[in-house]
């Protein structure tokens, strides 16, 4: 008993408040299982077997694919048009750990579908797709003995390229099964111990007069005799990176080409397969809830500083020897295309060969930020207000990535527990936060003089050769603003301190010491190693930094969960908002028609419609006896902003009074349907 409040003591550490025993229990009681333990591979299909039997008209489970160790991914289909082959409703595309390394992910994947079965809050008019894990050969590692991390499947791969495939992996050497690391005194070593803690460890600054002392190696053995270590171990593909946008080939986990496993190919295959995806959400190791989609990758080329090639220049009217933004090019291109077609970003970086969008694009950025805001209220609202570890960035090659690229949908991602921020003391700061220099004009900043802005500056991580003086300078001139400088500070990696190490070590330090009784990382001990001599073993347990004490896993989700349904309601929704009839004389009318978007999301995102996905909502005209002298019978409608309309308009002639049918029509936005009467006025 003693034991167990300890550990929800923990989770008032990591979120600063308790959960209120009443409301868990009143929401424990409406749930199918119990959420006290992890699930492997084989017991989360399980899970979804006892879903589907309790609500068999309710659900469908569609086996998405085999892992190459043979283990189904199965996925449940949930709402009111389960195994229906058409779809008329918006869909949501839930995956959980596609990495195979965040237990909790998979376990909170299970309890959402629990959750939208059972508490009768989930939305009446949605689809859910909902896979528990995308890399089951990974997760199994969670259960195995030696525990370790390795986030790739079991397709044989040759890292190392020799004569062997997989011979070279991880060996417990210590017998305490556990896989750590060693660290080996060597004189082209280049880690030193950290002063504060020796326990951990940090590079060693040349610059600064200091000199490596360690090398690291994983725990294990030269198995194939080539001077390396666990090089060639069992397994090949990271799923969770084995997706189109940025992939990156020929690394030792992202696999030949994207989708090159069955467990990739098939999700990529099956959203294709089904547009009505309107969002898809990974739960994870990152969480776009709470922190927007990062850029500050290094593009192709400057989307505001394009040159046109000399060969095309003449055709387009253009001067080769300057640079255009792409609006400027569009304007050039608009008039040579044929009348009725609208030149597009994409058409012109196409044609162009400009290559991909690498970073958010700002009018995404606008929603995700105040989307991320009010989770942070609703947190709030909770009680959930303490101080957490950042979540990662998203992984080039990753689903969430490839997501919101490619397809043209909203892709948030969660994660659902971190360390806690170890409280540090309290230093002089330059009280300049991101969000306050982002509002901040030239001479405000400009006013806060040399000695503040040198500590924000120092503070926020920036190089060196930034000093104050050359910053105030630049904003004088105007080469920069404080806000392109807000924008360029976001993407800077948060300083170390070289004294006290790695923030997420310390962390993970302080949590094991303080809350698993040292359980969380081994203390380096010798150990005489066949082919090293004297090293020493220990290190982080794997695990332990990203997944919580089962005993609150329940806890985490009743508080946590209900935010994907709270982002549901924000999906976009079209209808028809208004019509009118004006009658022009010799049986011609105007009919005019405003089609809203009533909903927070635009339709589509801004990177949906630069890059003409997924497919337009379509306004169609169905009648007898009358003629079009404008407009279409069959109207797209390509985008309309959040809570914004679209007015469309048509002429046409009938003699006699007519009903006309129109049908808004999407297929991930709803739509609508509306008889209008035209003619027959005298």
């Amino acid at each position: 008993m003693r034991f167990y409040f300890l550990k929800l003591m923990l989770f008032s550490l990591v979120f600063g408040v308790f959960w209120s025993v009443s409301q868990e229990k009143t929401l424990a009681q409406q749930l199918s299982g119990s959420y006290q333990d992890y699930l492997n591979p084989g017991d989360l299909n399980n899970a979804l077997n006892d879903l589907h039997k309790k609500f068999p008209k309710q659900t469908k489970l569609i086996k998405l694919a085999s892992s190459a160790g043979n283990s189904s991914l199965q996925m449940p289909e949930i709402g009111p048009e389960a195994g229906l082959e058409k779809k008329s409703l918006p869909a949501i595309l839930v995956v959980a750990n596609m990495e195979g390394t965040v237990p909790v992910s998979s376990m909170a994947a299970i309890y959402l579908a629990d959750y939208i079965l059972n508490s009768g809050q989930g939305p009446k008019d949605l689809t859910w797709y909902v896979l528990p894990c995308g890399n089951p050969d990974a997760y199994t590692h969670y259960f195995e003995t030696p525990l370790r991390i390795d986030p790739r499947n079991k397709k044989a791969h040759n890292d190392d390229m020799d004569d062997l495939t997989d011979e070279d992996g991880f060996n417990d050497l210590d017998g305490n099964g556990v896989i750590t690391q060693m660290r080996v005194k060597d004189p082209e070593g280049i880690w030193i111990p950290v002063s504060e803690d020796p326990r951990m460890l940090r590079k060693a600054d040349a610059n600064k007069g200091e000199k490596g002392i360690y090398k690291l190696y994983s725990e294990g053995l030269d198995n194939d005799g080539d001077g390396k270590y666990n090089e060639d171990g069992a397994g090949g593909v990271n799923v969770g990176i084995n997706f189109p946008h940025l992939f990156e080939p020929f690394t030792k986990t992202s696999g030949l080409w994207p989708g090159c496993t069955d467990e990739s190919f098939q999700l990529i295959k099956f959203v294709f397969e089904h547009p009505e995806i309107a969002m898809t959400m990974n739960f994870g190791a990152t969480n776009f809830c709470l922190q927007p989609p990062k850029g500050g990758r290094k593009a192709g080329v400057d989307m505001d500083k394009i040159k046109i090639p000399e060969s095309m220049a003449e055709m387009f009217g253009a001067d080769p020897n300057r640079t255009y933004s792409i609006s400027e090019i569009i304007e050039l291109v608009q008039p040579m295309v044929p009348a009725g077609m609208t030149v597009t970003e994409s058409m012109v970086a196409s044609f162009l060969g400009l290559g991909a969008v690498v970073n958010p694009l700002e009018k995404d950025l606008k929603f995700y930020k105040e989307l991320s805001d009010q989770y942070k209220e609703y947190l709030k609202d909770k009680g959930l207000e303490a101080e957490r570890l950042d979540p990662q960035s998203a992984k080039d090659g990753s689903f969430e990535l490839w997501s919101y690229y490619h397809l043209g949908i909203p892709s948030f991602t969660m994660d659902f527990w971190t360390l806690p921020k170890v409280k540090e003391e309290k230093k002089e700061d330059s009280g300049i936060t991101i969000e306050k220099l982002e509002k901040m004009s030239s001479e405000d900043f400009i006013a806060l003089g040399e000695e503040k802005i040198t500590i924000f500056l120092k503070e926020s991580g920036a190089p060196d050769h930034f000093k104050a003086e050359s910053v105030i300078k630049m904003v004088e001139s105007g080469q920069v603003s404080p806000k392109q400088m807000a924008g360029m500070m976001k993407d800077m990696p948060k300083p170390k301190d070289e004294k006290e190490g790695d923030p997420k070590t310390k962390a993970l330090l302080a949590y094991s010491d303080d809350q698993l009784g040292g359980k969380g990382f081994l203390d380096w001990t010798p150990f005489k190693h066949p082919g090293l001599g004297d090293v020493e073993i220990g290190g982080t347990v794997p695990f332990v930094n990203n997944t919580p004490p089962k005993e609150i896993m329940d806890s985490l989700f009743a508080l946590q969960v209900p935010w994907v349904l709270e982002l549901c309601k924000k999906l976009p929704r079209l209808s028809i908002l208004q019509s009118e009839v004006k009658h022009q004389g010799a049986g011609v009318y105007e009919l005019i028609i405003w089609v809203e978007n009533g909903s927070y999301l635009p339709f589509p995102t801004a990177m949906g419609e630069r890059n003409e996905q997924p497919a337009p909502a379509v306004i169609e005209l169905d009648g007898k006896d009358i003629s079009l002298l404008s407009g279409k019978k069959r109207t797209p409608i390509n985008s309309i902003a959040g809570l914004k309309v679209k007015k469309l308009s048509w002429l046409i002639e009938t003699e006699k009074g007519v009903n006309l049918n129109v049908k808004l029509s999407s297929v991930f936005a709803w739509g609508d349907e509306k008889q209008i009467k035209i003619g027959g006025v005298k």
